[in-house]
């Protein structure tokens, strides 16, 4: 599946696990600008309703694949492969597996220097033919945190950035700087925090059906609304 879709007036292009890992082989070879993936949750359309530079972000990603399944029946899809995919977060894994077949040097970007640490440490553990080059944060108080962190990959020109963030800024980075960073694909993974630390993190099941339910209330009511214009 690789298709068009619109999310409350958001279009962009999804697809499959196995597709995205075709179009990263083919931009691996690639002098061009940088390219950007990205995975696509509830919370994410839902802040881009409120926020017009996360709707372009998402608007800006070369490739996205669907991370909550409500995506997916927000956008009118039924496909279970992708919902297989999603309930075993293939593209994570899979991602990660080719980045330790090719040895690619990547450089880690956290929200919180705590963040950019965990991510280290899963994938040294899991993963220890990726080479981390470099990891750094972006929000640390700091005027020119930001200049620091382009100069910082910029220098390093790793073949791959590999973001997590639990407040959308990364997101935002990656949006307001992508002609300024020197890189061959960016891989914005949202809040990662249950993919590193295991089972033994509990999810918030509670918050998650609220979440469930609040977003799919705004695609209903998004689409009603369309209807009566």
């Amino acid at each position: 599946m690789n298709e068009k879709i619109e999310i409350m007036g958001i279009s962009l292009d999804t697809c499959s696990v196995e597709e995205v890992i075709e179009s990263i082989n083919v931009h691996w070879l690639q002098e061009e600008s940088l390219s950007t993936y990205g995975t696509l949750t509830m919370k994410l359309f839902m802040a881009a309703q409120k926020d017009p530079e996360l709707k372009e972000y998402i608007q800006m990603l070369d490739k996205a694949v669907p991370d909550d399944p409500e995506v997916l029946w927000a956008a009118g899809l039924h496909d279970g492969k992708i919902e297989e995919e999603i309930s075993r977060h293939d593209f994570m894994a899979t991602l990660f597996w080719l980045l330790s077949q090719y040895r690619n040097r990547i450089f880690i970007l956290g929200e919180t220097l705590e963040d950019a640490e965990e991510m280290h440490r899963y994938l040294d553990e899991k993963y220890p033919d990726i080479v981390v080059a470099g990891r750094d944060c972006l929000l640390t108080g700091e005027s020119d945190q930001v200049d620091r962190v382009i100069n910082e990959i910029n220098a390093i020109s790793p073949q791959a950035v590999l973001s997590c963030s639990r407040t959308f800024e990364l997101e935002k980075f990656v949006k307001k700087n992508r002609k300024m960073i020197n890189s061959r694909v960016w891989f914005s993974l949202g809040n990662c925090q249950e993919i590193w630390k295991g089972p033994g993190l509990k999810p918030a099941w509670l918050g998650k059906i609220m979440e469930k339910n609040i977003f799919k209330k705004m695609v209903s009511s998004y689409k009603e609304e369309k209807k009566e214009i």
